[in-house]
């Protein structure tokens, strides 16, 4: 009561509340309200004894009553209308459709009231509300049909006589004997009773009529009358359907949604635990989807999102004789989330079949709005119900299978596995930990020397984010640093790594410290931040610490430049004018094509380990190495060349003429009080650690 009251106050309407029964009885007498809602259980005394007695007053006969009800029995919905309501409303309420249903009944009770009181304006008024009317005189067997009736049938005066059969002629074979059956009881009922049913009109369209009927005595109590109304709600049924479909049907790509998805999986799991068979969910996410959004508009980001419908529709379409797929399965979970239900399969290698048919759907590039789009899918399997037996634990698990084929490198499916709930809640526990990192104190910064070939000086320091919780201990950056990527996280604290690099260089120069550049790694994230501009956080870090420009070295990876080339050259010009070094790190185990290298306007590439870890052994590492070190030399860059751990990799590095060298070899990530100590002696401890203690 209290939110059909706040819905219809909302729509303008005046409410009276009412407790129960007899508190609506008497307040109806006092304020001869224009429609009465009411509940089927009510206390003291019940809808359907409150609707009779009110149609027993002189005032309440021709009051449209709405009776609202959870329960979802014939019987129950007879007896309303037995009990004189004008209309059922099922529970749970859908209260927009509520707010439409008692306009729609004051709109038709003012109607009729308008017809009792002029014969002259009966047709006009029964075209605007598309209502017919018949009555029956029960001792001379005539029956009158209003000239609306007529046109509503589709049937001219002359061709077709009034009479119930004429009727009941132009309702579907289907839908006969029930109409049928409900006009005999009313005609032996002493209430208006309704029916909806459909008519076909001779042209072959289809209407849904609201047919009511009852039956009208004389003072002694015999019947005399019966009449009764069509009342065409074609357009109200139409609006029902598609307000119905809005809510179980995402709106850009057609799917089902995920409410009518985890209701369909209930079905299926249900069936799966009765007849002891398997079935299966498939949740899949599109790999790096923000990125393109962000690249190139919401606009194409709602285009492909349309044909990856379009593509998993297809992959649904074809035949399979493993599993058994309709398009009602496929749904829209939420953002670039979809999933896939495989009601029935014979063994979980099945869903992996199907999972390999939808990648393969996706190898092909994609057009559009003029863009040519490449996008994969990480796909996560859970087959139940050996794997859960309820549908929030099943999607849970997918999610996470989902979470790992991302973290296996994208493009590809995983099976749920029982050992992924661990390593999911180890996720989500550091997640959590992590958010409350910087404000604890728990964050601090490492520093690693970048030391110049021949001189052995040290020229350059790179920041190296470090973490220890109280819970957790000292963590590893590897673990701690993908989920701040993931969860966003990296954003605060990629700004917050920045100004404290930032200002311990400048620390170090208030010392009359050797100045040497302060080197801190750039987040994709950071990079492609649309809530703020790059080169105006780093301006604005810069200003603060009054750190002078050129001691600032930002390290970008390869995977940043392939993504909207152009913006990442804008941005990158920006953040050079401000007078900054530029470096990308990692170089050679990326994708970036050569040809942009020379559009780029960076300083120094950085070798990475992988290549200088066996240079000395393995005749391709020293190739690559080589030719790498050539190529930036003949684009003016400097080289550093990371991971350097012994001798015999320093002496190839110096014969190759490499610039500069980072690594173990020459000091492991020290502590700001080490750095300034390596700083003041400007000597280096040329100390090997093993790789557990990295």
């Amino acid at each position: 009561r209290i939110l059909a009251k706040q819905f219809l106050s909302q729509e303008g309407f005046a409410v009276i509340e009412a407790e129960d029964g007899i508190d609506a009885l008497q307040k109806f007498h006092k304020t001869q309200p224009h429609i009465v809602l009411m509940d089927v259980d009510m206390p003291n005394m019940n809808g359907f004894e409150a609707c009779r007695q009110l149609r027993s007053l002189p005032t309440g006969k021709t009051i449209p009553i709405l009776m609202v009800t959870g329960r979802d029995d014939i019987t129950s919905i007879e007896k309303a209308y037995e009990a004189g309501a004008t209309d059922f409303s099922p529970k749970p309420t859908n209260w927009t459709i509520l707010v439409r249903r008692v306009r729609y009944m004051l709109r038709a009770s003012a109607t009729l009231q308008e017809l009792r009181k002029s014969e002259v304006r009966l047709d006009k008024a029964q075209r605007i509300a598309q209502l017919g009317s018949w009555e029956w005189n029960l001792e001379s067997n005539e029956i009158y049909w209003s000239e609306h009736l007529y046109r509503l049938l589709g049937v001219r005066d002359l061709c077709d006589p009034p009479s119930f059969e004429a009727i009941l002629r132009r309702i579907p074979f289907a839908e006969q004997d029930r109409v049928e059956k409900w006009y005999r009881k009313t005609l032996k009922s002493e209430q208006r009773s309704s029916i909806n049913h459909k008519i076909i009109l001779p042209e072959g369209n289809v209407l849904v009529v609201q047919h009511q009927a009852e039956v009208h005595y004389d003072d002694l109590g015999n019947t005399r009358l019966m009449s009764g109304t069509l009342l065409d709600i074609t357009q109200l049924k139409e609006a029902e359907e598609k307000i119905l479909y809005m809510a179980h049907y995402d709106s850009l790509t057609g799917l089902a949604n995920r409410m009518i998805f985890k209701d369909r999986v209930q079905q299926v799991l249900d069936l799966s635990i009765r007849h002891n068979r398997q079935a299966a969910i498939l949740f899949l996410d599109l790999d790096n989807f923000k990125r393109i959004n962000d690249t190139l508009g919401h606009a194409v980001g709602d285009l492909l999102l349309q044909e990856v419908a379009e593509r998993l529709k297809n992959c649904v379409r074809s035949y399979d004789q493993l599993t058994r797929l309709d398009s009602q399965q496929v749904a829209r979970f939420g953002g670039d989330e979809f999933t896939l239900l495989l009601s029935e399969i014979q063994q979980p290698e099945d869903a992996e079949v199907v999972a390999q048919r939808i990648l393969d759907a996706f190898e092909h590039s994609m057009t559009l709005d003029g863009h040519e789009v490449v996008v994969t899918l990480s796909i996560g399997i859970t087959v139940f119900p050996n794997q859960g037996k309820d549908v929030d634990t099943l999607l849970k698990y997918a999610d996470t299978a989902m979470y790992f084929a991302k973290k296996e490198g994208k493009n590809r499916y995983a099976l749920f596995d029982p050992d992924m709930n661990e390593t999911e809640q180890r996720r989500l526990k550091v997640e959590n930990r992590l958010r409350n990192a910087l404000q604890n104190g728990e964050l601090y910064l490492n520093y690693q020397p970048q030391v110049a070939l021949g001189s052995s000086d040290i020229v350059g320091v790179e920041a190296l984010l470090r973490w220890h919780n109280t819970e957790l201990g000292d963590m590893s950056p590897a673990e701690f640093i993908p989920i701040a990527e993931e969860s966003g996280l990296i954003l605060p604290i990629g700004e917050w790594v920045l100004r404290e690099a930032c200002k311990q260089a400048m620390e170090w120069s208030n010392k009359d410290l050797p100045k040497v550049r302060m080197a801190v790694n750039l987040s994709v994230r950071q990079f492609f931040d649309q809530e703020q501009e790059l080169d105006t956080l780093v301006a604005d870090i810069l200003r603060e610490t009054a750190l002078p420009p050129g001691q600032l070295e930002l390290e970008i990876t390869e995977s940043m430049l392939i993504d909207d080339v152009d913006q990442v050259i804008s941005t990158l010009y920006k953040l050079k004018a401000l007078g900054i070094k530029l470096a990308i790190d990692d170089f050679g185990t990326g994708y970036s094509s050569l040809s942009y290298l020379k559009r780029f306007p960076v300083d120094r590439l950085k070798i990475d380990r992988s290549f200088i870890t066996h240079v000395t052994s393995n005749n391709n590492d020293s190739v690559l190495t080589l030719a790498m070190v050539a190529m930036a030399h003949s684009l003016k860059l400097k080289v550093v060349a990371e991971g350097v751990e012994t001798g015999e990799q320093l002496e190839f590095l110096e014969e190759r003429s490499c610039d500069e060298m980072q690594g173990y070899y020459f000091s492991c990530p020290v502590s700001d009080q080490k750095m300034e100590e390596l700083l003041s002696s400007q000597s280096v401890d040329h100390v090997v650690v093993e790789a557990d203690n990295i």
